[in-house]
């Protein structure tokens, strides 16, 4: 059966084929491969601030795929996508989820192929291992937070001025919006008033 796939290809300093030269390349290769070459994303180079390369092709493929346009991407290595390990992973995780399959010529990965399988379970991992990454860095962050006396946690204290108003206005029959709007204090706040149970005041 004929698979219709699309071809990524992008110019840089590193790479020893042009993005001209890689498309070629990966269309001679679709053709031998029984595939048929329905879109062309080709990102050359454009530098903006601070060095960083434009990749509008690259972002506009990300959209396909995420889009539901894509069975097949052909790529002539893995270091044309992605100008980090975050945003490879997130591509990979991308593919993954689509249902796309992925062709890495350089690294003679096909991802349709029992060969492939593994390469969406290492971004898996890589994801996984980042997200866990950022959770302990939050958590350590959390802990030197809290053996510093100067850094609260929780919601910032209430001026004890405020809470009085508050509890003014909720004498004389003031709704909870009107006493929250009045005092200066959010409606949840006023709730915890007129619940009895006492938000927090700042100590002079």
């Amino acid at each position: 059966m004929t698979r219709t796939a699309v071809i990524y290809a992008r110019t840089s300093p590193e790479c020893p084929l042009s993005a001209d030269e890689q498309i070629t390349h990966l269309k001679n290769l679709a053709g031998h491969r029984g595939s048929t070459v329905g879109r062309v994303f080709a990102d050359r180079v454009v530098i903006i601030r601070k060095g960083r390369e434009k990749r509008p092709a690259e972002a506009a493929l990300l959209d396909a795929i995420r889009a539901g346009e894509v069975q097949r991407v052909l790529i002539w290595s893995i270091d044309r996508v992605g100008r980090s390990l975050t945003d490879l992973v997130a591509f990979l995780e991308a593919c993954r989820s689509a249902g796309v399959s992925l062709w890495l010529d350089h690294e003679r990965i096909d991802t349709a192929a029992s060969n492939g399988l593994s390469l969406f379970d290492v971004g898996g991992m890589m994801a996984h291992h980042q997200r866990q990454s950022r959770r302990g860095q939050i958590l350590r962050g959390q802990a030197v937070a809290r053996g510093n006396p100067n850094v609260r946690f929780g919601r910032p204290p209430l001026p004890e001025g405020k809470i009085e108003k508050a509890r003014m206005l909720l004498s004389t029959g003031k709704s909870l919006r009107q006493t929250a709007r009045l005092a200066g204090i959010s409606p949840t706040s006023v709730g915890r008033l007129k619940t009895g149970l006492e938000p927090t005041v700042a100590s002079n």
